[in-house]
């Protein structure tokens, strides 16, 4: 066994630091948790209203909370001690995870606690990607973060089947009260960690509106962050479109019916896990901003071939290699992220992040349908695939114009 260690401390350095492995644990926990919510609380809202737009509803919320109120979250994540925050946050969250009992007397109490739930995550979730390099040094940084995306995967394909055998023996009501236990574990988990996890500098005297701003400014004036938020936005625009279109193009034109659509997406999970495995074991630098733009542009290549050519066994090939290109892409730019940016600025960068991801999705909901009934399902894909490429590689060339000499010493190489 402690061979097995040694092992993979010398592949993941980020393991040889405890306090690291303690929340990394403690979060994949959580991530299973969260799995659990998000099946019991589908099910019950639909087979208490039996309607398909209150599902939508869900979603909407989400998007609203991200979009207006993320960019202050991200603030507060900046100005607070972190570890605090990070406590407080998890705490609140179970909380607010043992509230959904409420759903199931009152559907109707799913939107106000969604988007309280989806505005505390949007304060821990900066915190903590802010945190990890306080936690582990820079060299460590790229494989921290393929660890917990290794284990978020890992719950993320066991999650769902394991919510839906418990959802037939114990309902909904354990699930949620699970999931709050758990968000209470990474709460006392991390109450453990270093009081300096980058505990913000006092900023008596100055607004959160003015921090918020200030944060934009910083992200605006940053080449770096200005691309990575650009491509964020065109990945999240590609991928809801994907995940849209898959389903008549699984069914109607590969005609590989649900079973066959659900392997797909395991393809999917299978082939992020691998990619990001490897990545965290082979890469020890941090990655260069044009490496992380080639990673994301490419995402279109595999798709406009399964497009192209949707039969079953090319689109199973598609998903795999588009897991490997999304999953190592997101570890890359995280990383990317953590070692440039101040850590003064780190919770509100992160926040910026998750508002150009909630932004992607409103192109998509009002243009996908007649794109849809003009071209088709894999017209659309095709379309869609070429034009996030085509940007793409203009991001790309402005990734790889030659910056100033101060510039040059904050963004790594290659």
């Amino acid at each position: 066994m402690s061979k097995i260690g040694a092992f993979l401390r010398q592949h993941y350095p980020a393991l040889a630091h405890p306090s690291y492995v303690r929340l990394l644990w403690a979060t994949a926990f959580s991530s299973l948790g969260s799995q659990f919510t998000v099946l019991a609380l589908s099910v019950a809202v639909y087979s208490a209203t039996g309607s398909v737009a209150s599902l939508a509803g869900i979603w909407a919320v989400r998007v609203a909370s991200r979009l207006l109120l993320q960019p202050f979250t991200g603030a507060l994540a900046d100005r607070w001690d972190r570890r605090r925050t990070l406590v407080g946050g998890y705490l609140l969250s179970a909380l607010l995870a043992a509230s959904l009992v409420l759903v199931l007397h009152e559907p109707l109490w799913v939107y106000p606690l969604v988007f309280l739930i989806q505005t505390v995550e949007g304060l821990v979730s900066p915190a903590m990607a802010a945190a990890v390099p306080s936690l582990v040094p820079k060299e460590a940084l790229v494989s921290a973060n393929a660890l917990r995306v290794v284990l978020t995967k890992v719950t993320a394909s066991l999650g769902p089947a394991l919510a839906g055998l418990l959802y037939g023996l114990v309902g909904p009501l354990w699930l949620f009260l699970f999931d709050a236990l758990t968000f209470a574990g990474v709460a006392y988990a991390v109450r453990g960690l270093p009081a300096t996890l980058g505990a913000a500098q006092s900023r008596r005297g100055t607004s959160l509106w003015a921090e918020a701003a200030e944060g934009v400014g910083f992200a605006v004036n940053s080449r770096t962050v200005l691309i990575i938020l650009l491509l964020s936005l065109l990945t999240s625009l590609f991928w809801r479109v994907v995940e849209i279109v898959m389903v008549p193009i699984s069914l109607e034109v590969a005609q590989i019916g649900a079973a066959g659509m659900g392997l797909l997406y395991t393809s999917l999970t299978l082939g992020g896990v691998l990619g990001v495995a490897f990545l965290g074991a082979l890469k020890k630098g941090i990655p260069g901003l044009a490496w992380v733009v080639l990673l994301n542009t490419l995402l279109a290549v595999p798709m406009l071939l399964g497009a192209t050519f949707p039969t079953f066994p090319m689109l199973l090939a598609v998903f795999f290699l588009s897991g490997i290109l999304f999953d190592i892409s997101g570890v890359a730019t995280q990383s990317l992220l953590q070692a440039v940016v101040p850590k003064q600025f780190l919770g509100r960068v992160f926040s910026l992040v998750n508002v150009s991801l909630a932004l992607g999705v409103l192109p998509v909901l009002a243009l996908v349908d007649p794109l849809v009934r003009w071209l088709g399902s894999a017209g659309t894909l095709q379309i869609v695939s070429l034009l996030v490429g085509g940007m793409g590689v203009l991001l790309f060339i402005a990734a790889k114009v030659r910056v100033s000499s101060v510039e040059k010493k904050e963004e790594p190489s290659g």
